[in-house]
């Protein structure tokens, strides 16, 4: 088990998909250091990769005309670390994770995710935490990380593929639709949910099982 005197490192992708789905596997990954690991799926790493490059050095419009003009940057590849930070209760914590791309405006910077898949405006809301860390992490980095400010707008880039054009014995061409969505900024909210998230982590409970979480029905199943 965990020392609960220890700092919690966060990854800002692990929010939606983490806490909000089980809060008991999640609790059990961080303070015990249990974890079931699924393998991502592979193409989905290959799109990751063909956006980056094809948007990297490309103007900011290529994205949307609602971006002030300025250069993506998509071939940062460096693992970011946040500075010593504290929750709305004065419990210590750091974020560390790698962004898709940012932006180089003038006077400011814009952070990009890149999301192979449809996302409708009640889904943005779970994204929201992980934009908003990148941002903090970013702007408060730990020394030797990478720095930039000020961050003014975060926004979400998504592809969904819409139909194929051609196909022949070996290739064919898959046409995607895109749409960017703009995310708030908002810290106070955020450094709230991660105090939110570290009461239940320093609760000397343990977090019920989620009634919908598959590896919770399980374990209940193997008692």
């Amino acid at each position: 088990m965990k020392d609960k005197t220890e700092m919690f490192n966060y990854s800002p992708s692990e929010f939606a998909f983490g806490f909000e789905s089980c809060k008991r596997c999640y609790y059990d990954k961080k303070v015990n250091s249990i974890e079931l690991k699924v393998p991502f799926p592979g193409i989905f790493s290959k799109f990751d990769s063909l956006q980056k490059n094809f948007y990297h050095g490309k103007s900011s419009k290529t994205l949307t005309d609602n971006l002030e003009e300025g250069e993506i940057v998509g071939d940062f590849n460096k693992m970011l670390r946040s500075e010593v930070l504290y929750d709305l209760k004065d419990r210590p914590f750091t974020m560390s994770g790698k962004i898709d791309a940012y932006i180089k405006h003038k006077d400011s910077f814009t952070i990009v995710d890149f999301k192979t898949t449809k996302i409708n405006e009640s889904k943005i809301d779970a994204y929201a935490t992980q934009l908003q860390s990148y941002a903090l992490m970013m702007e408060k980095p730990k020394e030797g990380s990478l720095k930039l400010t000020p961050i003014k707008r975060l926004g979400i880039f998504c592809f969904e593929p819409s139909n194929i054009s051609r196909a022949e014995s070996n290739n064919c061409n898959i046409h995607m639709d895109t749409q960017w969505y703009d995310i708030p900024r908002d810290d106070k909210d955020l450094i709230g949910y991660i105090t939110k998230i570290q009461d239940v982590l320093y609760s000397k409970e343990t977090p019920e099982s989620g009634s919908s979480c598959g590896i919770c029905n399980f374990r209940k199943v193997m008692k």
